[in-house]
């Protein structure tokens, strides 16, 4: 007895010290494509675009499965690196990523297009400075995904999300294109009205009608910010109309049609963003989806701009697209 005791101990002890199996992980692939949306832009930005796509751990063990997606446009100034690399408080995407089939949340693959360029962004509009960005979402990159990787078909396996620039992206290609993208998460979506900083009452444009004067401080970003969207929407913002078809807010008031058909729009801003139109323009664009009676959910979180955005995608934004893609949203109008 003795020695059966003995000997059941050793080998757990030999048990305990073996090296434990690795867990599985997804990869990042990065693909570059040539877009003839894109090409000719006035300002000689390159065709050629780099494309991450997080493929997740049983992509490569089962090669007859497919998969949804979530497509993630990054904001202005920013690079889909980012959402890798730690930048935002330790973010890594595919850890994150990982994490989520480690608790049977369900896997998908996320698409991650660079959209930076010389003025700090495309605003994912059709643009003749910039490209054809929408295009290049929408029809494009999704072309692309379906014939590369083993996608599932139909809008109910397709997701749209952004943070910033990348938000106004979202819910602006998710209107036109809501037979493409089911489902849409806004992260701080910026510049969708011109409330805030994008006043028509804001010294920003004073700086931009004149090129000799010097943005405070307090003020470039901002500057910035509305220089790149004149050049994407092709006029000054103060030309009757010319801003009224890209700004999700106006969009929406005139035609909500699209986002009729949405399986889910999500819209979150913290409340102490610096930039004053990310929370006046969230809440008009929900007040916006309201008359319309679009279903929605506004969150409003405790933080600045980027704050919390590892704690949000963990938490909050890849979560849902898990549950969305799953198809167990509780009361999702949602169809293939």
């Amino acid at each position: 007895m003795r020695r059966s005791i003995l000997f059941a101990l050793r080998l757990f002890l030999l048990v305990l010290c073996l090296p434990a199996p690795l867990t599985a992980q997804g990869r990042i692939l990065v693909d570059t494509i040539r877009s003839k949306a894109l090409s000719g832009n006035a300002i000689g930005d390159t065709p050629n675009r780099e494309v991450f796509v997080y493929t997740p751990p049983s992509y490569d063990r089962t090669p007859n499965r497919r998969f949804a997606v979530l497509y993630l446009l990054h904001g202005f100034t920013s690079h889909p690196r980012e959402w890798l690399d730690g930048s935002y408080q330790g973010l890594d995407l595919q850890q994150t990523m990982d994490s989520l089939w480690r608790v049977d949340a369900g896997e998908f693959l996320v698409v991650m297009p660079n959209a930076d360029n010389a003025m700090g962004g495309s605003f994912y509009v059709n643009s003749s400075a910039f490209g054809n960005w929408d295009d290049f979402v929408s029809q494009e990159l999704v072309r692309y995904i379906d014939a590369r990787y083993r996608t599932r078909p139909g809008r109910a396996a397709r997701g749209l999300a952004g943070q910033s620039m990348g938000g106004f992206g979202a819910l602006y290609i998710a209107q036109k294109h809501s037979d493409v993208f089911g489902s849409v998460y806004a992260m701080s979506p910026c510049c969708t009205g011109m409330v805030g900083e994008l006043a028509p009452t804001s010294e920003v444009w004073r700086y931009l009608r004149d090129s000799t004067l010097t943005p405070l401080p307090t003020m470039a970003g901002s500057v910035r910010l509305a220089r790149a969207m004149t050049a994407a929407f092709g006029a000054p913002y103060d030309k009757a109309g010319a801003w009224s078809r890209f700004l999700p807010v106006d969009q929406l008031t005139k035609d909500a049609t699209g986002l009729r058909r949405s399986c889910a729009v999500v819209i979150e801003y913290g409340l102490d963003d610096a930039i004053a139109s990310v929370p006046l323009g969230s809440r008009a664009y929900a007040d916006a989806l309201a008359r319309a009676k679009i279903p929605y959910r506004l969150d409003a979180f405790a933080g600045g701009h980027t704050d919390r955005t590892r704690q949000r995608f963990e938490q909050r934004v890849l979560p849902f697209f898990a549950q969305q893609f799953s198809g167990a949203a509780p009361g999702s109008p949602c169809t293939p």
